[in-house]
């Protein structure tokens, strides 16, 4: 039997310490991004249809991040791809595609998985194989009942609901990691347009 080596990089090093300085950055970003577009939709909000929305009500859940973790008495690197954290009581947000429902969730603390759990179903199809195999007409019908950009139907159907996993099903695989709090329903998605 052949011993598999995991290679990595070691963030003690100079290498691994600009690493983690720069996903320190890129998260910074994002969470910057994500509080842009927050105040944008608060003030319409406000100002269109007099409500404020509650701030205790928001919920702040990254995905594809590493960070210093202690698990099982021991110090680790954790590194989330594709997953989020999950630790006991802690909120999160699991999303659905465009057409499919998009789950909040609370953390149960399993120490199995490192207390994380999926962020999402995942691709079905690759993008490419999503343009082949979805047309124009099919994610209109994916998309009966939600709100979308119909002169961008032709670019969004590598985006569309068959292009992904079933994100129920994720959530009944996941059931151990994390609780279901709230069950939401598309009504409108918007994709911006890449420059």
């Amino acid at each position: 039997m052949t011993a598999t080596r995991l290679h990595c990089l070691d963030a003690s090093t100079a290498e691994g310490q600009a690493y983690l300085a720069d996903m320190a950055l890129a998260l910074a970003y994002a969470d910057a991004n994500r509080r842009s577009m927050l105040d944008a939709a608060t003030t319409l909000l406000t100002t269109v249809l007099g409500v404020t929305p509650d701030p205790r009500a928001e919920i702040s859940c990254v995905h594809n991040f590493v960070r210093r973790e202690i698990h099982r008495g021991e110090e680790l690197w954790v590194h989330r791809k594709g997953a989020i954290s999950a630790h006991a009581g802690e909120p999160g947000i699991v999303p659905g595609s465009m057409g499919a429902p998009t789950f909040h969730v609370e953390g149960r603390g399993c120490e199995r998985s490192l207390c994380s759990s999926s962020h999402g179903a995942g691709r079905a199809m690759t993008r490419s194989e999503a343009r082949r195999r979805i047309g124009v007409g099919e994610l209109r019908r994916q998309l009966r009942g939600v709100w979308f950009d119909e002169r961008r139907a032709d670019a969004l159907r590598d985006e569309a609901p068959a292009a992904y996993k079933d994100v129920g099903r994720v959530m009944r695989a996941q059931s151990e990691l994390t609780r279901i709090v709230r069950r939401l329903r598309p009504l409108l998605s918007y994709k911006g347009v890449e420059r």
